[in-house]
């Protein structure tokens, strides 16, 4: 979710700062570097604050108003160039922020999943666990090749013979059908359960 925040800010960003861009072919000022505009700043300022003189009133006032228009110009000229600035370092930022919500989640939380490993345990104590109880419910070792324990599940299949199951009470039908389920599981952890070992 945070990657897709990220990417989203980028786009809209990237498409904020190409706007800007191309709105720099209507500005007559996109060509001047900021150290030109500075200097034509204060050339409009000093026009707009020049006293007209009594002979030339309507030129020196229409000067004035040139100056100001001008400067009106140039300071949306500069505006243009902090967004697009600005836009630029967002999007950048953005796209690094994707990147690297995407590299984390590509690596394992080892934090996490030690605090998972003190709650639940290690996967592979466990899966061990589970083998020796699976072993000796078969009597068998819990590296015992695959032809000792089929032996011992048919062996202990036909101490719970189905065959028993006529005329007996319901709860003891149902016991000994879990019985056999459980030696069935026993041998299939203990025979194919070898290749799914979990890793330490």
């Amino acid at each position: 979710m945070r990657r897709l925040a990220f990417a989203a800010l980028a786009v809209v960003t990237a498409g904020g700062a190409i706007w800007l861009r191309e709105k720099s072919s209507a500005s007559s000022f996109s060509s001047y570097s900021d150290a030109q505009l500075d200097t034509l700043e204060v050339g409009y300022r000093a026009a707009m604050r020049t006293p007209p003189a009594v002979t030339s009133t309507a030129p020196r006032r229409d000067a004035a108003i040139d100056a100001e228009l001008s400067l009106e110009q140039l300071q949306t000229e500069r505006y243009r160039r902090t967004a697009l600035r600005s836009l630029a370092v967002v999007t950048l930022l953005a796209v690094a922020g994707a990147l690297l919500s995407t590299r984390r989640r590509t690596r394992p939380d080892r934090a996490e999943e030690g605090r998972l490993r003190k709650v639940m345990g290690d996967p592979a104590v466990l899966f061990e666990g589970e083998r020796n109880k699976a072993a000796r419910l078969l009597g068998v070792t819990p590296e015992a090749p695959p032809a000792v324990v089929d032996a011992a599940l048919a062996a202990q299949l036909a101490a719970h013979d189905l065959g028993r199951l006529d005329g007996i009470a319901p709860e003891v039908r149902r016991l000994l059908l879990d019985q056999r389920e459980s030696l069935k599981r026993a041998r299939d952890l203990l025979v194919r359960g070898t290749s799914a070992r979990p890793q330490q």
